[in-house]
Formats: C-alpha cells, sequence, structure tokens
C-alpha cells in the first residue's frame, strides 16, 4: 500500500505543474514544501531541516488521502454495495496532521565527520473526539519518547546528513533503529487488505 501511495504522489506532484488541474490544498501544500529552505551546515541544523521537512510531507500525504479517495470512488462504490458498514471500503481523510513538539537535548559532536543529536519528541495533538486517554497514554503523550539521529559527512567543508535515527519507546530497553533500507519483496505476503 505504502508503495502505491507513494506512486500516486510522485503522479500527483508531476500533474501540480498544471495548476488548473491540482487539488488547491495540494497544491499549497507541495508548494510550501518547494519553498521549504533547509540546512545542513551544523548537526541541530540539519535536524531541524529534517523535521520540517518530515511536517511538509505529512500535510501533502494529508491531502493525497482525498485524491486517493477521489480516484478509488469507482470501485469504493461499488464495494459499499456489496459489504456492511462493519467493513472499512475507504480511507477517512480529515485533512488534518500531527503536532510534535520537538526539542534537541544534546548535540555531540564526536569528531570532524560524525555527530549525534539527541531529542524528546512529543506527540501533541489532541486526542479524537470519544478517546479516552489511560494512564499510561497520558504520561506517553506527557513524557513524549527519546530520539537520537546520527550525522555524518565527509569532511569539514561537506554539509551534514542523517545516517540513522533510532528511537528509545517506552516499552524498550535499549535504542531501536526507526529507519531501515527497504529490501526487494518476496511477495509472501497476502495482504488483507486486497482479500
Amino acid at each position: 500500500m505504502r508503495v502505491f501511495v507513494g506512486a500516486l504522489a510522485v503522479v500527483l506532484l508531476a500533474g501540480c505543474n498544471d495548476q488548473a488541474k491540482a487539488p488547491e490544498g495540494l497544491t499549497k501544500a507541495t508548494q510550501a514544501a518547494l519553498d521549504l529552505p533547509v540546512a545542513n551546515n551544523s548537526p541541530d541544523a540539519t535536524v531541524k531541516s529534517w523535521w520540517a521537512a518530515k511536517d511538509a510531507a505529512m500535510r501533502i500525504d494529508s491531502q493525497i488521502c482525498f485524491e486517493y479517495n477521489r480516484m478509488q470512488s469507482p470501485v469504493t462504490e461499488k464495494l459499499k454495495k456489496i459489504s456492511t458498514s462493519e467493513i472499512p471500503t475507504s480511507k477517512d481523510c480529515d485533512g488534518e496532521v500531527f503536532i510534535f513538539d520537538r526539542n534537541i537535548t544534546k548535540v555531540e559532536v564526536e569528531s570532524e565527520t560524525r555527530a549525534v543529536v539527541k531529542a524528546i519528541i512529543k506527540n501533541i495533538t489532541p486526542p479524537d473526539a470519544g478517546a479516552v486517554l489511560d494512564e499510561s497514554d497520558s504520561k506517553a503523550k506527557s513524557e513524549g519518547e527519546p530520539f537520537r539521529y546520527t550525522l555524518e559527512r565527509k569532511d569539514s567543508s561537506s554539509g551534514w546528513q542523517i545516517s540513522r535515527v533510532d528511537r528509545f519507546p517506552s516499552y524498550g530497553r535499549d535504542w531501536e533503529r526507526v529507519f531501515e533500507k527497504p529490501q526487494p519483496s518476496t511477495n509472501r505476503f497476502v495482504y488483507e487488505q486486497y482479500q
């Protein structure tokens, strides 16, 4: 599914050059991403630019959802005729994005070519209507989660780049890698959403 949404994003973004065909929300979100300045002259500036780009991607994704549902509507209408409301036939889109409070707690420049930035990140998005936060939910929202960004550069005249992101989840005992380089698929899974 993620690959399809990514492919849809490429098609939609390519079409955003034709402003008359692009939905207004997607056009604005795409333009904001294009206008986004990034800096990689210091480890903390690089991480802050990473966060800004991730936020821009969320805004684009939220707008792509509406276009995706519009494009899927011929199939969705047929699925609604042959299933009950207990089975979702389309993705819910509300145009909202998550809001994160991100604070850098430590910057360690380990060498001329390697640095580590540590941060605490909190999801400060209000709960959905009707959601009930238990004690652990409230604690997780108030404390946030530690993240660690490893940065590298070729030499002192090069810009910094993030080479690894780790998190220390509340249930964990050690740092966990956030992103893994994608491997070719064996296509062995049945993928329930297509059944």
